[in-house]
């Protein structure tokens, strides 16, 4: 079974006292890549001045490709980690050698 692309993906949600963080990365409707975050309780009301605190990074779509190559090279050293890393996360790729 193939998993579907997903398009959004919570990267941390953190509840501690009265206060919540959270981060999501999402691909939006136009093809860009954005960070949306939340910050929330009173010790963000205490620097915010508001209880919370709503925050937005967001990467052109024609750089998404950009994003993901410099991750990939900061993340993997060689090709056989990056396939453990697709397998463990059941996505789906083809590997082939000249013999």
């Amino acid at each position: 079974m193939n998993p579907e692309p997903i398009l959004s993906l919570t990267l941390f949600d953190i509840a501690a006292g009265d206060g919540r963080r959270m981060l999501t990365a999402r691909i939006k409707e136009n093809g860009d890549l954005a960070l949306e975050g939340v910050d929330s309780g009173t010790e963000v009301e205490k620097t915010m001045g508001d209880w919370d605190y709503e925050y937005w990074l967001t990467v052109p779509a024609h750089f998404k490709e950009t994003v993901l190559l410099w991750l990939i090279k900061e993340r993997f050293e060689n090709s056989s980690t990056f396939m453990g890393w697709l397998a463990e996360k059941n996505l789906p790729y083809e590997f082939d050698s000249w013999r």
